[in-house]
Formats: C-alpha cells, structure tokens, sequence
C-alpha cells in the first residue's frame, strides 16, 4: 500500500471514527441532529469553493487524483466535512458546549496534520493563512449554526446561512462537477454571448427572490426553517405565501433549469425533475398529514385556494394585516393614501395615534396573528404584497437583504427614514 493510499485512508475513516465514537459519547437528540445536518451542509458547500480560491492563491496544491471535488480529492473533502460539519459541534457538545475549544483543538490538529499530508497534499509557505481564513469563515459559523439550533435562537440568521448550504450542495456542486475549477467555469461563461451571460445573471436573480423571500417569510412569521425536522411554528399565509403554497421549490427547480441549460448538462435538469416527482409525490402526502395535523381545517382551507406552483394574480390570505402610519407625518400620509386607492387585500391602514402598544416606526408593517412586524422599506415591501402579483414582486425584490439595506439608507440620507413616534 502507498502512502498516498494510506493518506486518503486516514484523512476519511479518522474522522468517520471520531464521529462514531462522538456520538456513542453525545448520544445526540433531534434538536443537535437538526443543527448536525446544518453545520455539515454548510461545510459541504462552500468548502470547494474557498479550497479552490486557496489552490488559485498557491497556499496549496493536491496530486491529482480521479476522484475530485475542483482542485480537492474526494477522500481529504469527505473527511474535511465530517470532521468540521459532525465532529466539530458533538465535540463542542462533549466539552461543556464551549464551540470556541472544539475550533481551537481542530484548527491545532489541522495545523499538525497537514504538513504530514504530503504528497497527496502539497503546502506553500503561508498556507497556514488560508487554514485560518476558512476555519473563521466556515468552521465556526458552523459551529454556532449547529449550537443556536440547539437553543432555537438566531432563526433569521440560521435560515439565511441555509440558503448558501443547500442552495450550493444541490446547485453549486453541479457547477464543479461539470466545470472541474475555477478556470473551467471561466471559460465556460466566456464561451456565451454578452446578451446570454446578462439573460442567465437575470434568471438567476429573479428565481432566486421567491425561494429568499420563503426563507425570510418562515423565519420571521414562523420561527421556523424549510426543514422538515424544525418548521415554523405557525402557519404562513402572508407574504409570497398568500400567492402559492410552494415558493422555494419553485425556486430551486427554476434555477436547476437554468443551471443545466448554461451546462449543456442534464445532470441538473435531471435533479429538477427528482424535485418535482418528490414533492409532488412523497413530500406532499408527508406534508398534508403533518399540516393538518397541526393546523387542521385552516391548513385544508389554504391548501384548497393555493396552487403549489403556479401564483395566483392577487394574494388570497384568510388573516388580516395593518400597515401603521403616522399621521401627522405628510410624506406618511401620502403613502398610505397612495395605499389606499390600491384597494390593497386584507391590509387595514392605521394611524399610528390610534395605536396603544410600545412605540412604533412611523410606517409600520404588522400581522397580527404571527405578530411579526417589518419598518421602514421592509413595511412597504410588505403592503406592496397586499395588492396584486405585479407589485408583489417589487415588494419581493425591495425585501431582499443588501437591496432593502441600501434603499432604506437611501431614505434615510435624505430625512424619510425611520422615526420611532413616541
């Protein structure tokens, strides 16, 4: 046996070892199972991507090997996921919950063990700059994914983190498979006319809103995830769900589409397809027991006016929202007239004088039954989803974190930001 076999040998079943022996220690329950999955789809992810950036960056290279991820080999790749995606929060569980220790003692093992990986693993003379850069951008980000899923805190940020880890294993891996690294998805952009790249970007923004937007509307009205092992804790009829009942599969199957198309592959296309015969077939006899389980009739009545893939024209949601404005604020007064001559659905406009509650932003958003409530740019993209399918998207849009950072520092540049009315 070589030493190159006996290191890809070690580099899978050391960790696969480890992670069986953590668990018989940790004995897991649902809620670390849920933030294992987590944490381990986070590694999966995005660690080709920042290993290919350091191969580019000449921190380190790798024998060439039949079986690679980019630039990375399948066995070290394997076994650099289960150690930092299982073992790395069961450790953290078995030293008294203390994440930072579990970082310190893997990143001192990576540290030791690397330079023992040669030739299978060859490292420049900074390459401990690179381990560093992404254990602090993918070790413990997943390490506290996994430890706030324990405690069911930071939903917003944990559903915003699993954008990237499932949206990357089901679409960014795709991309490396077909391309091989960097250089070949380079090439392959530059073999498209200007016109396809700016029609592909396009797509791809513009399928990606409902699947965000989904995200954010379970986060924040359900406390909840799109995984089945932690859903939101209330049922969501509000927002791009007041539309159609499955946004985010809608989302992931379009930019499959789109993928295979820009691949020339079917691969994608194909995993499209798996989607869509899943959750059209198990997932929704799965989802229909669950749903009526916990919401009974009002989950039979919004399943009966919601088409799965197919938005309706104006939002159809059987719970009533306000949008509160500060009357004695003209350009606040102006838009909730504008408002009103919309005929909005199920939005009620207030006037904040009127309400008795703590303080309010001088144009605020709020559903009564979740008690979820947005401000600001985030309040109007919300009532926007209150008049028809057109502005919806604009709302959509608006809403998407950066987009409605900019556009509420914008207003608030120039004196029509938020205002807390006392």
């Amino acid at each position: 046996m070589t030493r190159e076999t006996v290191i890809q040998i070690a580099s899978l079943y050391g960790p696969i070892t480890t992670t069986a022996l953590l668990l018989w220690w940790v004995r897991p329950g649902k809620k670390l199972a849920t933030g294992l999955l987590y944490s381990t789809a986070w590694i999966a992810a995005l660690l080709p991507w920042l290993d290919l950036v350091a191969v580019n960056s000449g921190f380190w290279s790798y024998l060439p090997n039949e079986f690679q991820l980019g630039n990375l080999p399948l066995a070290p790749y394997l076994g650099w996921v289960v150690t930092w995606g299982l073992v790395a929060p069961l450790l953290a569980e078995a030293l008294g919950k203390r994440p930072w220790i579990a970082a310190a003692v893997l990143i001192l093992i990576d540290l030791r063990t690397m330079p023992e990986m040669s030739p299978v693993l060859n490292l420049g003379s900074h390459w401990w700059i690179a381990e560093f850069a992404i254990a602090a951008l993918l070790l413990i980000p997943a390490l506290f994914l996994a430890r706030w899923t324990v405690v069911s805190e930071n939903t917003p940020l944990r559903c915003a983190m699993l954008a990237p880890a499932f949206g990357g294993i089901f679409i960014g891996i795709p991309f490396l498979l077909e391309c091989a690294d960097l250089d070949g998805i380079h090439a392959r952009w530059n073999s498209f006319s200007h016109f396809s790249q700016i029609l592909f970007l396009t797509s791809l923004a513009i399928f990606s809103i409902p699947g965000l937007t989904a995200l954010r509307d379970f986060a924040l009205g359900g406390n909840g995830t799109p995984v089945p092992l932690e859903p939101p804790q209330k049922l969501i009829t509000h927002g791009i769900y007041a539309y159609l009942r499955n946004p985010m599969q809608l989302s992931m199957t379009s930019l499959l589409l789109i993928e295979s198309i820009f691949l020339a592959s079917p691969w994608p296309a194909l995993l499209a397809v798996i989607g869509i015969v899943y959750s059209e077939g198990f997932a929704r006899w799965s989802e229909t027991a669950d749903m009526r389980t916990r919401f009974g009739e009002k989950w039979d009545q919004y399943h009966r006016t919601h088409r799965p893939w197919i938005p309706t024209w104006y939002p159809v949601s059987p719970e009533i929202s306000e949008l509160w404005f500060d009357d004695s604020c003209d350009a606040c007064t102006e838009v909730a007239d504008w408002f009103s001559r919309q005929s909005p659905k199920q939005l009620t406009l207030r006037k904040a004088s009127e309400w008795a509650g703590a303080p309010l932003q001088r144009i605020t958003w709020h559903h009564p039954s979740t008690g979820r409530t947005e401000s600001g740019v985030n309040a109007i993209a919300m009532a926007l989803q209150h008049i028809h399918l057109g502005w919806a998207v604009v709302g959509w849009l608006v809403s998407v974190p950066g987009i409605s950072h900019i556009i509420q520092l914008c207003f608030d540049t120039a004196g029509a930001g938020k205002k807390t009315i006392l």
